[in-house]
């Protein structure tokens, strides 16, 4: 069987007011410990699933970038060493701008990894510190600089992130932020809007009105960010991904194809098939296996998360590949539905896909929800 595979790095120096992922504080170098049992555990993973390959490997955070080039490079050693990793694969990691320098990018470089993401958020120093990010636009052009003379080739390729709707973000500092983003050499650019996650500082700081935020400005700003980047070669191909063509995530696709993956690390998950698993956020229970849950996905719900999924593509769902995984026709699960929304002018079918058109997919919640409710 061949899978993507994401491995989870969850400690992290600071943690940014927005931020809901589970991490771990760690101030001193990353323990090798922690890679011993990332090793072991794939090999539990690839005896488990019978696993004969590995498609694409994502190294997420967490902050992988305070992994040593030493520990990289046993991490990508070892992994190839349990499992053969397809030929011209696609290896991320994800960095912060604080941690790039030449001799990580030239050891993740001699690694074998081939794609960097790196956590830019914004370029401007207000909105950084009002979010508590461990960067600067210092630091940020600084890594944007090293990138360009020590990473980017035709074997590789980076990717930047970028939130708009910031506090104490003006639209002139986006736009102007964006711009950089887009002639920094960057071929693929995540824009997201943000998000207030319940229980997070910035969460209760905006509920007691200590900061004000607008989900109009970061949606007029989105949108302008979007256009833009359209205009300069990046295309939207999921709802907060743009790229320039041949640049797409193959990892993420992995997910929004609801294709198998193992996840390796504390607090990862994977799918393989029916079986989803998500591994404990206790490092000690982890690395013992101990603690994780598992659950068997029914068939409703491995239909309505492809449809979840397939649905942020811009290329929607094809009711070829939806019949040949499933044996039903696709319209008995998005009907009336689908047809509601075609008669909005916001969905479309072409071929044998159907898919929300560029101003439906700004309202995929609502069609999701509808969809749900009507199964």
């Amino acid at each position: 069987m061949t899978v993507s595979l994401y491995v989870h790095i969850p400690f992290c120096r600071s943690k940014c007011s927005y931020c809901d992922f589970f991490s771990i504080p760690c101030m001193e170098p990353v323990s090798d410990f922690y890679i011993e049992n990332l090793l072991r555990e794939a090999q539990i993973r690839k005896n488990q699933f019978d696993i004969t390959c590995w498609k694409t490997i994502y190294i997420g955070g967490g902050t992988p970038s305070l992994l040593s080039t030493s520990q990289i490079q046993k991490l990508l050693a070892g992994l190839a060493g349990i499992c053969p990793i397809q030929q011209n694969a696609e290896i991320t990691i994800e960095a912060n701008p604080d941690d790039v320098t030449a001799d990580f990018l030239l050891g993740a470089a001699d690694a074998g990894i081939n794609r960097l993401s790196l956590g830019i958020q914004a370029m401007d120093d207000r909105p950084l510190a009002a979010v508590k990010r461990r960067c600067s636009r210092k630091t940020n052009l600084n890594a944007l600089d090293l990138i360009q003379k020590y990473w980017l080739s035709a074997e590789r390729s980076f990717s930047v992130d970028c939130i708009a709707g910031l506090p104490e973000q003006t639209r002139e500092s986006f736009e102007n932020g964006l711009k950089e983003l887009a002639h920094s050499g960057a071929d693929h650019i995540s824009l997201y809007t943000l998000t207030l996650e319940e229980g997070t500082p910035l969460y209760n700081a905006v509920s007691k009105n200590e900061v004000t935020l607008s989900e109009d400005f970061a949606d007029d700003l989105w949108l302008w960010g979007r256009d833009f980047l359209e205009q300069k070669g990046f295309l939207q191909y999921e709802v907060s991904n743009f790229a320039k063509p041949g640049f797409e995530s193959r990892h993420n696709l992995t997910y929004w194809n609801l294709e198998d993956y193992a996840g390796i690390g504390s607090g990862a998950t994977g799918t393989v098939g029916s079986f989803r698993y998500t591994n404990s956020c206790d490092l000690q229970k982890w690395a013992e296996l101990a603690g994780e849950e598992e659950e068997t996905l029914s068939r409703q719900t491995l239909i309505f998360e492809y449809l979840m999924m397939g649905f942020r593509k811009i290329t929607g769902v094809s009711s070829t590949r939806f019949f040949e995984r499933f044996g039903e026709d696709i319209g008995k699960f998005v009907e009336p539905v689908f047809s509601e929304w075609q008669q909005k002018g916001l969905a479309c079918c072409e071929n044998d896909r159907s898919f929300l058109n560029k101003n439906g997919i700004l309202f995929l919640n609502a069609f999701l929800t509808q969809l749900l409710d009507n199964r």
